[in-house]
């Protein structure tokens, strides 16, 4: 019962050069502190900046917006009436273009019997138009205890639809033997972890970029464990681990080697985290 988070649509355009002219947009965080998106010249000067996450397309830079709304729920049925219920949230996302008309997100808080409810959305990172997603809902539906589903989605912001890689991932199976040791290392009974016969799940990829701006891509996977040994990755009854997938998809490719302006901006900016970077 995980909420759905739809963008606005959008024409595909071709990938930038790597050393082409023009702005470049760069988006990150220094430290603890919230995402800004900087507005870098080819020869890595700052030309603005402004608070939050904004995407270059070919149809125009686009903004991250979320907001946080509450839902009434309908409660347990020998639970506390629905007047005494707290109210359940919901994360609400979108993309705004710059003429401030943004696409509404319309999120689907579950059904009537429900305690409790806690939803959020995060973005992990973005590789050019691509939007790498992360959801996850918490909810009380009146068993012994809440539990949390997450989900993963990649968006193409150009495209203005979720696209499917994790299929496409070439060493899939390889890569999930390379998990299943390290995900029984840190199992509360490494003996018992070791009887498992399947082999844990991708469940999402995300994009990691080095201190010069290098791209690779890593990949979770996950696998069922008993309530009390989740570590909080991922859903509740799992436990999950990242490992670097030694894989750069095609349509990632013109972004996986960056600009000489984002070069730059990441020289000037020592532990600078950057989130992801595009160009119209």
């Amino acid at each position: 019962m995980a909420p759905a988070v739809d963008l606005a649509a959008g024409p595909r355009a071709a990938p930038p050069e790597a050393e082409a002219d023009g702005d470049v947009l760069v988006w990150g965080k220094q430290g603890d502190g919230r995402p800004t998106t900087y507005r870098v010249a080819a020869d890595g000067r700052v030309l603005g900046e402004e608070p939050g996450i904004v995407i270059a397309t070919s149809r125009g830079e686009l903004a991250w917006r979320e907001r946080e709304a509450e839902v009434k729920l309908g409660g347990c049925e020998d639970g506390a009436p629905p007047a005494n219920l707290e109210p359940g949230t919901v994360t609400h996302v979108w993309l705004a273009p710059r003429d401030d008309q943004p696409r509404q997100v319309i999120v689907d808080p579950g059904d009537e019997g429900v305690g409790e409810l806690s939803h959020r959305v995060e973005l992990l990172g973005s590789v050019g138009p691509y939007l790498f997603v992360h959801e996850d809902v918490y909810v009380f539906a009146c068993g012994a205890h809440g539990n949390i589903s997450a989900t993963f989605k990649l968006w193409d912001a150009e495209a203005g639809k979720e696209i499917e890689l994790l299929h496409d991932l070439p060493n899939r199976e390889a890569l999930a033997r390379r998990a299943e040791p390290l995900l029984d290392e840190g199992d509360m009974d490494p003996e018992e972890a070791r009887q498992h016969e399947d082999l844990p799940d991708l469940v999402q990829i995300l994009p990691v970029y080095g201190e010069r701006g290098g791209l690779r891509v890593d990949a979770q996977f996950a696998r069922a464990d008993c309530y009390a040994c989740s570590d909080g990755l991922w859903s509740g009854y799992t436990r999950s681990v990242i490992v670097p997938s030694e894989w750069t998809p095609e349509r990632f490719a013109p972004w996986s080697t960056p600009p000489v302006a984002v070069v730059k901006f990441l020289q000037s900016r020592p532990g600078f985290a950057l989130g992801g970077w595009s160009r119209r």
